[in-house]
């Protein structure tokens, strides 16, 4: 059966494949979203981290050197999962 030149077969690909491209979009946006959000954590955790070291030094422990912004921010990023839960997968429940 054909309507306008397009068969059964040709809908259910071209279905198909909008479907598949759907999920790839909301694939790619979910991982850029995931990146901007991690970059920005790493950030801001690095910010507190410089600042906390600072007022530990300047507070309680003169010896304790100070850390530069890129310094924290990288070890921040580096040490994100350390501390950080994981959330049970679905099979765990």
């Amino acid at each position: 059966m054909s309507i306008n030149g397009l068969n059964y077969a040709d809908a259910v690909r071209l279905i198909t494949a909008g479907r598949r491209a759907e999920r790839r979009k909301k694939a790619t946006q979910g991982c850029i979203t995931g990146l901007c959000v991690s970059i920005l954590g790493a950030l801001w955790g690095g910010w507190m981290l410089m600042i906390a070291v600072g007022v530990a030094h300047s507070g309680w422990l003169p010896n304790l050197p100070t850390i530069g912004y890129w310094t924290a921010v990288l070890i921040v990023a580096l040490l994100r999962g350390v501390f950080s839960s994981s959330r049970p997968s679905a099979q765990e429940n």
